[in-house]
């Protein structure tokens, strides 16, 4: 275990990337919150935000990186690190997807679809934190597991949404071929963020397993 302890207290630069990670699920957080506030609201503007944190982002990512290249963490780790900030950092470039397509929608989506397509955003959140929670959970092993089973349950919640979703919208008359395209690309990225969170949480335990 005292390579746990490295792992969460011990060296400058160790403590640095955890910093770094936690400043990273942090901003997944808050740009799925503002996501499920602007379609909930149907504000467009706020999606900007989503767009700027996808950049912070980024910018975290390359942080993380710099940190493990310059010798963080045992170099057996440090590619399950780097996936890990990349898978992250996946989660917010699908957000910042799916906020494009919902402003470059061309008409406004159906009152019943769109009560769908907000229950999956709310689940992200929740699911956002989760991962956060995880990710705080590294070495308590009950702990950890509790909090990924949440975001497996709440995954296949998405998956059920996803097919209510498209059941309704295949019965949608749409003006032109890139209507369609756009309302569909939407609903793939909103309801592929949990897919990608998901592959965050396996990181996170395969980590775990890693610090026995």
């Amino acid at each position: 275990m005292w390579w746990f302890r490295r792992f969460m207290l011990g060296g400058s630069r160790e403590k640095e990337v955890i910093d770094l990670f936690k400043e990273h699920l942090n901003t997944v957080r808050l740009a799925c919150e503002i996501f499920a506030k602007a379609i909930e609201t149907d504000d467009k503007s706020l999606l900007t935000e989503v767009c700027e944190l996808e950049k912070t982002g980024d910018a975290i990512r390359r942080e993380i990186a710099l940190k493990l290249y310059e010798g963080a963490f045992l170099p057996v780790m440090r590619g399950t690190l780097y996936k890990l900030a990349e898978t992250i950092d996946e989660i917010l470039d699908t957000l910042e997807d799916t906020a494009v397509d919902y402003v470059r929608l061309i008409s406004e989506i159906d009152g019943d679809v769109r009560e769908l397509c907000v229950k999956v955003a709310v689940i992200n959140v929740k699911m956002s934190t989760n991962l956060l929670e995880a990710f705080e959970a590294l070495g308590n092993e009950h702990d950890l597991s509790d909090k990924t089973i949440k975001i497996r349950a709440r995954e296949r919640e998405v998956d059920a949404l996803k097919y209510e979703i498209y059941k309704k919208l295949v019965k949608k008359e749409v003006s032109s071929y890139w209507e369609g395209k756009i309302l569909s690309d939407f609903v793939d990225n909103l309801v592929d963020i949990s897919d990608v969170i998901e592959d965050a949480a396996d990181l996170i335990q395969i980590l775990n397993v890693s610090l026995r």
